[in-house]
Parts: structure tokens; sequence; C-alpha cells
């Protein structure tokens, strides 16, 4: 998979990678080519579908993480947690003779949990389309650090380039950015965590099955999907929702 993505991993280049919620696969994925760009001396940014009102630099993990369960997709599951957790110690890592993560972008409006009064100084953003503020947040920082190699993993709904029906992430960020690559991720089978939007619980549900070899193609221009291509990523395997283990922060270990 790494070795499809080679031409992609650059500095100053924008990966867009639109997951299936609720996996291992996907975060690992993102831990991997993290540590490849870094090997390489090249200057990380990652953007990340999680709410503003986390910091996920400061490896804390807060009420995001344990909501209620029929609110707990696969942008807070222990995967996820792992790779913020693998990102933060890339963060912290004294290695002047190679590149590091910079930052870490939790691109999303705040998460306000229902019933709770919204905090004054939240009430613009929660008016703004989700979209626009997760192109906004991960902009600035770009403008920040402008040769570092950018990884966006998101729901395939944010990363596609076309703004048609609405403006996108992926869209606006390649207004400002004509190189961002924006691939939509899919599996060949297996299982995802789900919220199923009805009267079953959340859980381990089948993903559907394609015949489809492992791997990243893309094109100079997007399709219809608004991705310039794929990248299949393999049979994947349930992610459940993050748990805290004695405390609020990650779980230690790597993030692959």
């Amino acid at each position: 998979m790494i070795a499809d993505l080679e031409p992609a991993i650059a500095p100053g280049r924008i990966l867009a990678i639109g997951e299936h919620l609720g996996t291992n696969e996907f975060p690992a994925l993102i831990g991997e080519l993290t540590d490849v760009a870094i090997a390489r001396s090249f200057d990380v940014v990652v953007g990340l579908e999680l709410p503003m009102s986390e910091e996920p630099t400061s490896g804390v993990f807060g009420s995001f993480w344990t909501r209620a369960a029929e609110f707990r997709d696969g942008r807070s599951s222990d995967a996820m947690a792992r790779l913020v957790n693998h990102l933060v110690e890339r963060m912290a890592e004294p290695t002047p003779e190679r590149g590091r993560v910079r930052d870490i972008v939790a691109m999303d409006g705040p998460w306000v949990a229902p019933g709770s009064p919204v905090p004054l100084h939240l009430m613009d953003q929660l008016e703004r389309p989700r979209d626009v503020t997760m192109a906004d947040r991960l902009l600035q920082a770009m403008d920040r650090w402008p040769k570092a190699f950018t990884i966006v993993l998101a729901d395939a709904a944010h990363t596609r380039s076309l703004r048609s029906p609405a403006p996108t992430l992926g869209s606006i960020v390649a207004s400002w950015h004509p190189r961002t690559l924006c691939l939509a991720g899919q599996a060949t089978g297996g299982e995802a965590w789900m919220l199923t939007g009805d009267e079953r619980p959340d859980g381990p549900y089948p993903v559907a099955t394609i015949d489809v070899a492992a791997g990243a193609l893309w094109a100079p221009e997007p399709g219809l999907d608004g991705h310039h291509g794929s990248l299949t990523i393999g049979s994947v395997t349930p992610s459940p929702p993050y748990q805290a283990r004695g405390g609020a922060t990650a779980p230690s270990g790597e993030g692959s």
C-alpha cells in the first residue's frame, strides 16, 4: 500500500483519504504514512475529523471520546485513539535531523453534548457548515507549515474535491492547493464498527465485499464521485469505541 502512495508522499503535498469509519486499518495507515514521511526528514501535518473542542496535541481525551452509545461513531474509535497517541509521540520526538509531526489538527466544529448549554464563544462555530470549518482549520495549520507533507483522514463525503452540491473540505483545500490528492478509501470486505441509525445497537457489522486488489490508483483529474481515485485497503476489522484505561489519556502503544 505504501509503495502505491510513494508519489504522493512529498513536502508541500496534501493527501486526503476518505475513510470507512470504524475500522482498525484506516487509522493505522495514517500512522504508517506519518512514519515514512518522518524517516525521509519531512515535516508532517495531520488533519483528523475530530472536534476543535478536543486538543489532540495534549494527549488528553475529552468528553467527545466517551459520548453516549447512540453518538459513538468511528471518529472516536479505539483505533483513532491509538493513532492520536502515536502522532503525539512522534510530535514529541527530539529528532532535529529528521522530520516530525508539527501539528495534529482537530478540524471539525466543537462537540457539545445534546441537552447541554452551548458556550457563547462556540455559537458562531456551530452555525458554520462543517466542511468550511474543517477546511479553515486545516489551511491555517498548513500556512504555519507550508513545506510539510499534509495527511487528512475524514469521511469520504468530506474529502471529495468537487464543490457540488456544496463546498467540501476537499474542494476548498484543493482550490488553494491544486496538488491536493483526494482518494476514496474502500475495503474489500470484513467488518467495521458501525452506528446503524435504526434500532440495532452499534457494533461490528459486515462491510460489502468487492473483488478489487488492495492498492491505490488515481488520475490527474477527479472523477464523478469527486475523488482522484481510490485507495483499497483490503479486508478490514472493527474498532470499537474508545474506552479510557486508568484515566483520560489515550492508550499507550503504536498507532499502527
